[in-house]
């Protein structure tokens, strides 16, 4: 338990985000540097240029906020593909000119993490949500990693999802998850999937009454399905970057639950963006 009264995914500190957000970005320079900037991975609809351009991006984004400033907001989920698509364009440029900017945006960002380490939400997120600097942090790191997989797949190279880095992105889903709730699920849908990940605290994921929370799993919960996976599987499939099916085939299984086919509808709920 944490001085806000939640009990996080994961215990996580500065000093270990401040490290495995270096070494993420060291990665992710050397590779962008190297990777031919018109390739593009499979399924994808941007080019490595491109997503260098929108990592970019977003990193502006953090900057505005550490500086006390404002920025382009999405209005709602679907929003930010239009936001993403427009901003990137804005900022594209060669990819040695786009990997120095991010290089000296990581640095400014630094001392701004370094300010803001606590888990209460006080960050806009686009304008439909708050998160906490802890998960601001997690989701930087986010950036870095699950972009840095797209530019991999591009130039064909293997690029290792760390355990313990998806667990620290998946803990920000916490304050994530429920702001891409789709808005037209049915107010009595009541789902609740329990997941069981390796190195992490028992979590649920439940929709009730139009809400979304992810939150600790309480002795009260009835889960309609009990999921094990690892953490590197179940936010991938979170984050709608691969289905079900791949993610059988990575190890998720359904191991428990009154209802357990429910959980295959669970992810049908949340926005695709």
């Amino acid at each position: 338990m944490n001085e806000t009264g939640f009990v996080p995914l994961v215990d996580t500190s500065r000093d270990e985000l401040r490290e495995r957000i270096a070494l993420a970005h060291q990665r992710f320079d050397v590779l962008v540097r190297a990777a031919d900037p018109a390739a593009r991975p499979p399924g994808h609809d941007w080019t490595v240029q491109q997503i260098l351009a929108h990592v970019v991006t977003v990193g502006y984004r953090y900057r505005q906020l550490a500086r006390g400033g404002d920025y382009h907001h999405a209005a709602d989920p679907r929003d930010t593909i239009r936001l993403n698509r427009a901003e990137l364009e804005a900022a594209m440029a060669p990819v040695p000119e786009l990997a120095d900017e991010l290089q000296a945006l990581s640095a400014e960002l630094d001392g701004s993490f370094d300010a803001n380490s606590d888990d209460r939400p006080r960050f806009p997120f686009h304008a439909f949500g708050v998160v906490s600097g802890i998960t601001g942090q997690t989701n930087w790191l986010g950036e870095l990693v699950l972009h840095g997989e797209d530019i991999a797949r591009a130039a064909k190279v293997p690029w290792p999802l760390a355990e313990r880095d998806m667990l620290l992105i998946l803990r920000g889903a916490r304050e994530l998850a429920p702001l891409y709730l789709r808005p037209d699920t049915a107010a009595g849908t009541n789902i609740c999937v329990a997941v069981q990940i390796p190195e992490a605290r028992p979590y649920v994921l439940h929709i009730s009454d139009g809400v979304a929370e992810m939150r600790e799993r309480r002795a009260t919960d009835r889960p309609d399905a009990v999921l094990r996976a690892s953490a590197a599987t179940l936010t991938q499939l979170l984050y709608h970057r691969i289905g079900p099916l791949t993610a059988t085939r990575r190890g998720l299984r359904i191991v428990g639950g009154r209802r357990p086919w429910v959980a295959l509808r669970l992810m049908s709920h949340f926005e695709q963006v």
